[in-house]
Parts: structure tokens; C-alpha cells; sequence
């Protein structure tokens, strides 16, 4: 593919399942962040004196860590549910899904500055660019561990999209030993290590096909 076609198939998005074309799952993520974080409720408990929304003003941030929290929570979830459609096809062009991860980074960029909590719980917000590059890295591990479940029973991309959903997981803790949470810091670290291991497991796959009878190098 030359570079006239990589930039067409980027561009008009016919390569990839309609659900995950450009124009469709990023509306979708918007519908789904905004739907949960501000029609869901939390039932009244320990936690919750009412029966508060998951994006309420609350606390002395006025509920902007909320925001980033659970805006990543929705994101997190619409891309694993792109990971289970992707995993129908064995092939995954890469070319169109640039734009996605394009607007992941410029999203990065353009809110990447949030406020802090200096009194009552003295915390950092976090972003929303913060959260854009957190779940840019995330789809990164997601692509490079797509052939794992290509092509394969639901069974199998279950158990794919809960190891790549834990290890997101378990890194942001692991990194909290580091530095505190909401951080740069911390964001540059989680991001760092989704994309080292992505790299991990596409080279780690190479050389198993080139190991394979009959396996070609590349």
C-alpha cells in the first residue's frame, strides 16, 4: 500500500465493520460517556447520601475529578465493546483507525491542563487530555493483542479483553507506589508501559510465526 491508498483507506473508513468506522464509534463513546456519567444514579449508601449522579458537582473540586474518572470508565468500556466487534474480522487495517487515535492525542493536547483540589481532599483533578492519551495507549495494547482473539470463539476474546482490561488496571496502581494519582507523572508512566508491552506482544508474536513451520519472517 502506498501512500496515496494508506491516506484514502484512513480517510473514507470502508476498510473497517461499520460500527467502528470513524463516524460511528466516536459519537457512540460521546453517547456513552455523557449517558452514564450524568443519567446514571448511585443508589444511597456509605458512599452517597442521595441518589447522586456519577458526573455531580461534589466535594470541593466540584465534581471535576468525577468528571475525568468516569468519563474514562465509558471509554474504557466502548473500546473493549470495538476490541469484541474487531475480533470478528482476522484482519484489522491499521490505516483507519489513525483518525481515532489522531483525535485521542489532540484531545490530549487541546485539554490537557486540569485544576486541584488545595483543600478538604488536597488532590490533583486530573484531565480530560489525561484521560484521551490514557485510553489512546489502552487502544494501542488493544490493537497489537488483537490477533490473539481474531477470529476466535467469545469465549477466548472475553478472557483477551479482561487481561488487557486488568493489566490497564493493574499498572495504574502499580505506578501509584510512584507518584500520586491524576498526575502527569503518572499519566506519562501508564502510558508508557501500555505502549512498551503492545510492543512487547507484536514482537513476541513475530517471532513465534517465524518460529512455526512454515512461519515467514515479518
Amino acid at each position: 500500500m502506498n501512500v496515496g491508498q494508506f491516506v484514502q483507506s484512513a480517510v473514507r473508513q470502508k476498510d473497517l465493520p461499520l460500527l467502528l468506522r470513524f463516524y460511528v464509534l466516536v459519537p457512540l463513546a460521546l453517547v456513552v460517556v455523557v449517558a452514564t456519567g450524568g443519567l446514571f444514579t448511585l443508589p444511597a449508601g456509605p458512599l452517597c447520601d442521595e441518589g447522586m449522579v456519577l458526573f455531580m458537582e461534589g466535594g470541593c473540586d466540584w465534581g471535576l475529578s468525577n468528571v475525568f474518572f468516569f468519563s474514562k470508565l465509558g471509554a474504557l468500556v466502548t473500546v473493549s465493546f470495538a476490541f469484541v466487534v474487531a475480533s470478528r474480522r482476522r484482519q484489522l487495517p491499521l490505516a483507519p483507525l489513525l483518525p481515532h487515535l489522531l483525535l485521542l492525542c489532540v484531545v490530549g493536547g487541546v485539554l490537557s491542563s486540569g485544576g486541584r483540589c488545595d483543600t478538604y481532599y488536597s488532590h490533583p483533578n486530573g484531565s480530560l487530555g489525561q484521560m484521551a492519551l490514557e485510553i489512546a495507549a489502552f487502544a494501542v495494547l488493544g490493537l497489537a493483542l488483537h490477533p490473539l482473539a481474531a477470529g476466535k470463539r467469545l469465549s477466548t476474546v472475553a478472557l483477551v479483553v479482561v487481561a488487557w482490561n486488568a493489566f490497564h488496571v493493574g499498572t495504574f496502581y502499580v505506578w501509584l507506589s510512584v507518584t500520586d494519582h491524576w498526575t502527569w507523572t503518572h499519566t506519562v508512566l501508564l502510558c508508557a508501559t501500555q505502549v512498551a508491552a503492545a510492543a512487547l506482544v507484536r514482537v513476541s508474536a513475530r517471532k513465534v510465526r517465524e518460529a512455526s513451520p512454515g512461519g515467514a519472517p515479518g
